[in-house]
């Protein structure tokens, strides 16, 4: 009995001094953003929405039981800058990545991507080829500049003027608008004024004289970050007082407040379904929507649109882990997304078997107008661009 006695303690002893099971390594994704430079302002809110869909994530048990880790490298907004962090990734033999957050990025590092990585890039300016293991998120730039054309054109303004910067995203935007301009339903508007300028200009005074001359009625201005400012500048510098519409990206109640001593009356921003969240009906959007929210409210951040410009690849990447597992190839990711339907995302429901690559389109397009009175942006149409009543 001694002998078992002994046998016993020894072996208590033993248990006791044993480590207890370790936590299992983060599953490491790895993201490219420009979280300084030129599109600081779009890059940081990524970096945001990417921080609290990892603590939401990771507090449901993570993925079948390993939490996730975001590893983000900075660009510095530079497309120079994010070859050199896409190289050293592929080098790595890492199967996601996500990002970068600017055209010229993006366009940039395209060509590096192998089929042995799953790329989600974060700009609507990519066009990603059908069946690629490449993705591009929200709404397409064509379909947002076709949403912002319905809005001026069903609101009566049919002389318009669009200046867009030289950069990569500003003319995608550029020739997008001239594309949707060519269409049977635009027919009876008129691009009386097409303007371009560098994102290192100080001033737009030449080309907003040329608007003002050509009497437009509505402007377009398609350019991202602080070019967006010297565009506003120009607009009330020379007194315009017409409505002014602008991309996604500029989508940043911060970003639009340094603005505030010089904004013109009426600024539209075209967007997601996000901007119509306080209408949307309850559902599998208003739940995904309603969980982006509080996420963000956690880490006391306002949610913005920009946001969602990672979030919903992100959420649509771990929906695929958590189906797939942690060992899942990028060929299998890719396949799983290729099939993905009917999945609520912040912007809607995607469904990525039309070989877009993207998931949404037109219908889930949005005008905002800025409020000055609340400080925020508030949804003036449906889907597509259509004008909600009384505007």
């Amino acid at each position: 009995m001694k002998r078992f006695a002994a046998a016993a303690v020894l072996t208590s002893l033993a248990l006791a001094v044993m480590p207890a099971s370790a936590a299992p390594e983060p599953y490491e994704i790895n993201v490219i953003l420009a979280m300084t430079g030129l599109a600081g302002f779009i890059g940081q809110q990524e970096a945001q929405s990417l921080h609290a869909l990892e603590a939401t994530v990771n507090a449901s048990g993570g993925i079948r039981g390993t939490p996730i880790h975001f590893v983000i490298a900075d660009d510095q907004s530079s497309p120079a800058n994010a070859v050199p962090l896409e190289t050293a990734l592929l080098a790595k033999n890492v199967p996601i990545i996500l990002g970068p957050t600017l055209t010229g990025s993006d366009a940039a590092v395209a060509p590096l991507v192998k089929n042995s990585v799953l790329q989600y890039f974060f700009s609507p300016s990519m066009k990603p080829a059908a069946g690629s293991t490449t993705f591009s998120a929200f709404i397409s730039t064509n379909d947002l500049s076709r949403a912002a054309i319905r809005y001026f054109r069903e609101r009566g303004w049919k002389r318009l003027a669009l200046i867009s910067s030289t950069d990569a995203s500003g003319q995608d935007g550029h020739n997008v608008v001239l594309e949707n301009l060519q269409l049977p339903e635009n027919k009876g508007i008129t691009l009386v004024a097409d303007e371009r300028f560098g994102i290192g200009d100080v001033s737009v005074a030449a080309q907003m004289s040329r608007i003002k001359a050509a009497n437009a009625q509505a402007l377009i201005a398609w350019t991202t970050g602080t070019p967006f400012g010297t565009v506003l500048h120009g607009v009330s510098d020379l007194g315009l007082n017409l409505p002014v519409m602008s991309s996604p990206a500029n989508l940043i109640r911060a970003q639009i407040l340094q603005y505030a001593s010089f904004l013109p009356p009426q600024v539209y921003f075209v967007g997601g379904r996000f901007g119509s969240h306080d209408v949307v009906r309850p559902g599998p959007l208003r739940d995904a929507q309603d969980t982006f929210y509080r996420a963000l409210k956690a880490d006391k951040v306002e949610p913005e649109s920009t946001h969602t410009f990672s979030w919903d690849p992100a959420l649509i990447v771990i929906d695929a882990l958590k189906h797939l597992g942690t060992g899942a190839t990028a060929a299998q990711i890719h396949a799983y997304i290729e099939a993905l339907h009917g999945f609520a995302g912040v912007n809607g429901l995607y469904d990525f078997r039309d070989g877009s690559q993207r998931g949404i389109g037109l219908s889930s397009a949005v005008i905002v107008q800025w409020s000055p009175s609340k400080s925020t942006f508030v949804a003036v149409s449906g889907g597509g661009g259509i004008p909600l009543g009384g505007h």
